[in-house]
């Protein structure tokens, strides 16, 4: 074994949260280490190559963080990289036709746009739509008030958030689907237009905590959409470099092999190896580890009382729901073919409820027999994205997907299945905008155990746990933290907190705030 080399802390993952927390420690002046066992950065956040088609990873859009209440803002201000990204605003949400919509609807971007939307569409809840978004608003409000007051230590700022967060106290415990039916009754189609894009969330409103989708439908409705031009990767390359510029160091293509503990239980040391070879292995000590990976990854990391502590923290807690993506290569934009929104969400015409979101995920457990599940379409040629300038051009279909759909299958079926997945949505998209097949030069179909490989998620869940109401009262505070039973051991990814880009930066910067107090107090 190489000699140890020493570090402040170690981070275990290159994805958002682990490089945020990282860039913000490193930035403090903390000797930061990263270890990914991939050879690339960044998680789901970065593109890669299929063929001759570059894909991008995850990002279809995230709230534009160069809106002061968006919370990417204040993590990317503090690293001096806000304005070193090129953020190109995708416009409308989406478009969303189908299931209980008569017509496609276009929500804009906008809370005064939203309102005057939908009110024109659904004139009869004019007053509750108006009554809904400002709910939605004040909780945006509040939670950033509340949020500010604790990195400016302003007393008022605080009174503020404190005077305006009763909407989050009133619904801290209910589901989407809780308040949806509370505000608009039988008014399926309201639904749908104002959530139409839940999977980039979770899988079923039932399920859903409400006030998670204030959050983030919120962020979208008054920040805007953007896409980082040149793909999400630029994020994770000018996060790597703050880490290295401050002196850390970034390894790539090594696996954590174990985390050591002292006799207190707490972090000294992880040992790391080659990812190919699982030889040449190196000692890294620190005083604390944040892993951004699930909690099983980590637990299996360490010594045995530890992992059955990490197991009984995290072991029973619901995932989330996990996704398929279809990419097309096409010869040409799919502007030629009457394609031009950037977003476009397509629901089954037989989900007469938007509580029936969630029923098409089990739809991949057969080859296709007719009805398609609930899917969005990313058309990055709609907006200036930096890639795909040339052919083959990306157009990304994505949907809900369960790793049940595909337990026990062969190689050779599962291959099979995901051709004709590819042939019944390119059918759809062909009857939709004719002339769309003729375009297609490549395909490929990620599927849940696709994620499960690339993200080293259980069950391929993309957005680390779901997000149910909490059971605990409002003063217990979210239900999620980076925290861990293991004293000095951190989760900075999704796992930690809520998902999306927005989620993981967050658990990252929470978890470098935890660890940093800690490193300054020891």
């Amino acid at each position: 074994m190489a000699e140890a080399k020493q570090f402040d802390v170690v981070v275990i993952g290159s994805g958002l949260g682990g490089l945020t927390a990282g860039a913000l420690l490193a930035k403090q002046g903390y000797g930061v280490c990263l270890i990914e066992r991939n050879f690339s950065l960044g998680g789901a956040a970065s593109v890669y190559k299929v063929g001759s088609l570059t894909v991008e990873a995850s990002l279809h859009q995230t709230s534009d963080p160069r809106d002061p209440r968006d919370v990417k803002h204040r993590i990317l201000d503090e690293l001096g990289i806000l304005n070193e990204i090129e953020w190109i605003p995708t416009g409308p949400l989406y478009t969303v036709s189908g299931g209980p919509l008569d017509e496609p609807f276009t929500l804009p971007v906008g809370f005064a746009a939203a309102k005057d939307a939908l009110s024109a569409r659904f004139p009869a809840k004019a007053k509750a739509i108006h009554s809904f978004l400002d709910r939605i608003d004040q909780i945006q409000d509040s939670l950033w008030n509340l949020s500010a007051a604790r990195e400016e230590r302003s007393i008022a700022r605080l009174a503020k958030g404190l005077a305006e967060i009763a909407p989050v106290a009133a619904d801290w415990r209910a589901s989407l689907s809780d308040v949806l039916a509370r505000e608009f009754g039988e008014e399926e189609g309201l639904k749908a237009a104002l959530a139409a894009n839940l999977f980039y969330y979770g899988d079923d409103p039932k399920r859903m905590w409400f006030v998670f989708y204030a959050l983030a439908q919120g962020g979208y409705i008054g920040s805007g959409g953007a896409y980082i031009k040149g793909g999400s990767r630029q994020l994770s390359l000018k996060l790597a470099k703050t880490i290295t510029k401050a002196g850390g160091v970034v390894k790539l293509g090594r696996n954590a092999s174990a985390i050591e503990l002292d006799g207190e239980g707490r972090p000294v040391a992880v040992r790391h190896v080659a990812r190919k070879s699982g030889e040449d292995e190196e000692r890294v000590t620190a005083r604390a580890v944040l892993a951004n990976c699930g909690p099983n990854v980590a637990a299996d990391l360490l010594p045995e009382a530890a992992r059955a502590a990490m197991g009984e923290a995290f072991g029973t807690r619901a995932l989330s729901t996990s996704l398929f993506c279809a990419h097309y290569g096409l010869s040409a934009k799919p502007q030629t073919i009457g394609l031009a929104d950037y977003s476009s969400i397509v629901l089954p015409a037989e989900m007469r409820r938007f509580d029936d979101y969630g029923a098409g995920a089990s739809l991949l457990a057969d080859a296709p027999k007719g009805p398609l599940p609930a899917y969005g379409i990313a058309n990055f040629s709609a907006i200036d994205s930096g890639l795909w300038e040339e052919t083959p051009i990306l157009l990304s279909v994505l949907g809900l997907d369960r790793m049940d759909n595909w337990r026990g299958l062969s190689r050779d079926d599962a291959r099979a299945r995901r051709e004709q997945w590819l042939d019944a949505l390119q059918a759809r998209l062909e009857r939709d905008y004719p002339g769309f097949s003729g375009l297609v030069q490549e395909r490929t179909l990620l599927n849940a155990q696709s994620m499960a490989g690339y993200l080293n998620t259980p069950d391929g869940a993309v957005y680390g746990f779901a997000s149910l109401p909490p059971t605990e009262s409002i003063l217990s505070g979210f239900p999620r933290t980076p925290r861990t039973p293991v004293p000095g051991l951190y989760l900075s990814s999704a796992f930690g907190g809520e998902h999306g880009f927005n989620g993981a930066m967050l658990s990252g910067a929470e978890a470098a705030k935890l660890a940093g107090a800690e490193l300054a107090g020891g």
